[in-house]
């Protein structure tokens, strides 16, 4: 890249160096956002430590530029001055010329501290890690810099980590995840009615302390989280999801390419594997949700190699399309036993035409919303794959979720309004060392204390992650959620009813 481009690329891109006040709605990424009906931030990227190096990663059109763009909004209304922060989008960049970059940047802003924010580091083509380390040692300036880099891949990520190992300055939490939206941010924006933002959320670790006073007390809220419960399990939280639902029920199709885009083009981009291959993989793990994988079927069925069909899963992995659930030994990943495989968000269930049940997609889900609590007391572990396993007891039964900062409970996902399910689900706990809650429809029973019936709707609102201030519905919008407490939802069995319109998937 030459240098006038560069030159270029820079004037065009930090608008705010133009008009700090103005400047939010002349931008791309921001002026998209607006077109939502809500405005809502995740708030990954608060309280950076000056000198910092931090990684941000997520998926695909999960909003990292958004939430970068918004980040930068905050620095400059707490008195950064415009000059002093840098962004660019790195994607397609050769590394060869990120010094030059960085050169050309210091020349046009003010000295002194700098932020930095590469967005989608991990697209440059070449040894960009060494780059960056290289500056970090000899630049003295971009040395001392808050620098945030943002990327797609967690495996390009991850061996970048290892690079830049001992140049990412006192930073507690340099390691930061952008997942979608999270249930409690989902129901502020789908429900009409005031929600009881005041209980919870608490870390898995006091879990138990509060759970019987906090179920207690959302109670009366019961029939209204249990439909926005089953909204989100085939909504979901991406961001152009939640907005083509508010306005029309249905995702926006842009969002089901482009997520098929990342599949295909991103995840599989060294594969060469055909779209039926694709969509038959994709298939195939819809069918294993919530049970052990069996890699070799999954071979056969698509006929490649069981050390192909595990790359394939892997990749899948690193481009978060899914997250691993791996068997417990001891409260750690026990590596050589088969693993469970579910989607990090509903909608990619629905690539296939295959039905998915409204069961499995709530323990999927649940599962989330323990990841997403973890990565608020722990940001970054959302990655190591350690931190929600699950438990099979000496009888060859399955509990769902244990895990090391579980606080000594398990949950067990059956998701059922009534039925004998205590006795069987009693006798399991009771033979385990935890105390059990099962994750139940709209079932509530506190009375056994080694076996406690919360419904999923109440449980992930515990425990899903809140930001301080609530995403903000836009007004005039058209009320398409709102069933009383106790109506029977039309989600109530299984997805498949084609739910999205005009997305083709039916079952």
């Amino acid at each position: 890249m030459r240098s006038g481009d560069i030159y270029q690329s820079l004037t065009t891109t930090n608008r705010w160096w133009m008009d700090h006040k103005g400047w939010t709605s002349q931008d791309p990424d921001l002026r998209n956002a607006s077109k939502a009906p809500f405005r809502y931030t995740a708030g990954v990227l608060t309280e950076l430590t000056p000198g910092g190096l931090y990684v941000m990663r997520g998926p695909r059109r999960v909003g990292k530029s958004v939430e970068i763009k918004h980040t930068i909004a905050s620095l400059l209304s707490s008195g950064v001055h415009p000059r002093r922060i840098v962004h660019m989008s790195m994607e397609g960049w050769d590394a060869r010329h990120l010094a030059r970059f960085v050169g050309i940047a210091q020349q046009l802003t003010l000295d002194g501290p700098r932020y930095w924010f590469l967005d989608e580091i991990s697209g440059v083509v070449g040894s960009w890690p060494e780059r960056i380390k290289w500056l970090r040692d000899n630049d003295r300036r971009f040395q001392t810099d808050t620098v945030v880099l943002t990327g797609s891949s967690s495996a390009d990520l991850r061996e970048a980590m290892g690079v830049l190992a001992g140049r990412r300055g006192a930073v507690n939490a340099p390691d930061r995840v952008l997942l979608p939206m999270g249930f409690r941010q989902f129901a502020s924006l789908v429900v009409e009615e005031t929600l009881p933002h005041d209980i919870g959320p608490f870390p898995i670790a006091d879990l138990s302390e509060h759970l019987l006073e906090a179920t207690f007390a959302l109670v009366p809220w019961l029939g209204i989280l249990v439909n926005a419960w089953e909204t989100y399990l085939w909504v979901g939280g991406f961001p152009l999801a939640v907005s083509g639902y508010l306005r029309d029920r249905q995702v926006d199709p842009a969002l089901w390419a482009g997520l098929w885009e990342v599949i295909s083009g991103d995840a599989f981009r060294k594969a060469r594997q055909s779209d039926l291959q694709t969509r038959t993989m994709l298939e195939r793990l819809v069918r294993s949700l919530g049970s052990p994988v069996n890699v070799a079927r999954i071979a056969r069925e698509t006929d490649v190699a069981p050390l192909t069909a595990q790359q394939r899963i892997d990749n899948l992995r690193e481009a978060f399309v899914v997250w691993t659930c791996y068997r417990e030994e001891g409260l750690k990943p026990r590596l050589k036993a088969q693993k469970k495989i579910y989607f990090t968000d509903p909608v990619y269930g629905l690539l296939t035409p295959r039905r998915v049940d409204l069961s499995v997609l709530s323990e999927q889900q649940l599962g989330v919303a323990l990841l997403r609590s973890l990565e608020r007391e722990k940001p970054g572990s959302y990655v190591h794959s350690d931190g929600v396993l699950y438990h099979r007891t000496k009888s060859q039964r399955e509990i769902d979720f244990v895990g090391p900062d579980f606080g000594g409970v398990a949950i067990e996902s059956k998701y059922v309004d009534d039925g004998p399910w205590r006795s069987a689900e009693g006798r399991m706990f009771k033979a385990s060392p935890w105390t059990g809650i099962v994750a139940t429809r709209s079932q509530l029973d506190l009375r056994d204390n080694e076996a406690l019936a919360i419904p999923a709707g109440i449980l992930a609102w515990l425990l899903d992650t809140q930001r301080s201030e609530e995403p903000i519905r836009s007004l005039g919008l058209p009320d398409v959620s709102r069933r009383w407490p106790g109506e029977e939802s039309p989600f109530r069995d299984s997805i498949g009813e084609d739910p999205l319109p005009g997305l083709g998937a039916s079952g």
